[in-house]
């Protein structure tokens, strides 16, 4: 069962809900696409919720967290709503899981207590971020007092002005965490929980352009990844299962591995990665991630990437750049700077800071590619 909501939702993913006749939750947004998918499976409400409490195991996902409060409302004293409300809110998050890590810092400050907070007082570096969050909107990486105030004047004067376009579910202003700066390489993994037990779907390495970089500009994967991650990011994650008791969900880990040493960053509920950029899987598998997901099936990826072995996949976003009104995008000053576009994805919407989404492929050596990419100043693409 699935459910649409705000801000995006792909061709990809309508295609798939009209091929499967999945059930899908008629409201304002899911009405829109009807216009141009006319063999979706809406479902009223009452319905909706009838055949979700008809099943012995129901499997719920929703695109985003625009779906969490209508959701969370419906199936009130549900055990979903139970992991989702632990999942979202990045502090109750941390408390439940400060047992599986030593010596990490995190401390929720309200937003008024931000301007008097002392943060010579605290072991730099850290990352100040919304308790409740969305991408990285708001996310400051902090390493000097200077950080620190050039962090407390944003938030003063854009952020806020940014959380006002989004639900509080979506991104909260009321309340931040400070936590310890987690070293290492940053991963995305797309998981789904079967009897508790932890099926991974995609794991994707998140680029940076520098130590500073917070923003979601690149996330690759290949065979390589795979080979040396699946087994031990799958251990890990069944181990944190012991204490989160996570079960019959999909979900969206965001974690950071350093050596033996994995810490978990986040983990978003009831979805894999945003913004149907999980879709880049149909790329390199031929179906797609949420057929997994509702069947209860585990990929074999032996199989997957079998001749594809020099291969990397990746999809980049294409932001908006700062201080430009209304911009727009050279579509072939755009595809220049990739050397095998697999599918672009033009975004519309005023509410999102993304010009577009592209998934790419490269064969080979693939640094130089994916340095540029991370790099890309974006006002150099614009007419």
């Amino acid at each position: 069962m699935v459910v649409l909501e705000e801000p995006y939702v792909s061709e990809t993913l309508l295609n798939y809900l009209e091929k499967t006749q999945m059930p899908v939750l008629k409201n304002d947004f899911s009405v829109k696409q009807f216009s141009s998918h006319e063999k979706l499976n809406l479902i009223e409400g009452k319905e909706f919720l009838y055949q979700y409490h008809s099943m012995s195991s129901p499997l719920l996902y929703t695109v985003s967290e625009y779906a969490l409060d209508g959701v969370c409302n419906a199936l009130k004293g549900e055990n979903i709503i139970k992991q989702v409300t632990l999942l979202k809110d990045k502090y109750e998050f941390r408390k439940a899981c400060e047992g599986v890590y030593k010596d990490f810092l995190f401390k929720e400050i309200n937003y008024l207590d931000l301007f008097t907070f002392d943060i010579s007082k605290i072991h730099l570096p850290v990352v100040l971020k919304p308790s409740v969050g969305f991408l990285s909107a708001g996310v400051y990486t902090i390493e000097s007092f200077e950080d620190w105030k050039n962090a407390i004047n944003d938030i003063e004067n854009n952020f806020k002005s940014l959380s006002d376009l989004f639900p509080d579910t979506v991104v909260g202003d009321n309340r931040f965490i400070i936590e310890s700066y987690i070293k290492g390489t940053e991963y995305a993994i797309d998981v789904y929980f079967r009897e508790k037990e932890p099926v991974i779907i995609n794991i994707f390495e998140h680029r940076f352009s520098s130590n500073k970089d917070v923003s979601d500009r690149l996330y690759l994967t290949n065979k390589a990844l795979f080979d040396k991650y699946l087994e031990v990011f799958t251990d890990y994650i069944r181990g944190l299962n012991s204490v989160l008791n996570l079960n019959n969900i999909a979900v969206h880990i965001e974690m950071r591995a350093d050596g033996k040493t994995i810490i978990p960053i986040e983990i978003n509920p009831l979805r894999f990665t945003g913004m149907c950029l999980n879709e880049l899987f149909c790329k390199f598998v031929g179906e797609h991630p949420l057929t997994y997901f509702f069947t209860r099936k585990t990929p074999d990826y032996n199989a997957i990437w079998k001749g594809r072995e020099n291969k990397t996949y990746y999809f980049s976003i294409i932001e908006k750049p700062e201080g430009v009104k209304d911009p727009i995008l050279e579509i072939d000053k755009l595809k220049m700077q990739f050397s095998n576009i697999l599918e672009l994805r033009l975004i519309n919407n005023p509410k999102l800071n993304i010009l577009a989404h592209v998934f790419a492929e490269i064969d080979g050596n693939t640094e130089r590619e994916l340095h540029n990419i991370t790099t890309l100043d974006v006002k150099t693409l614009l007419k």
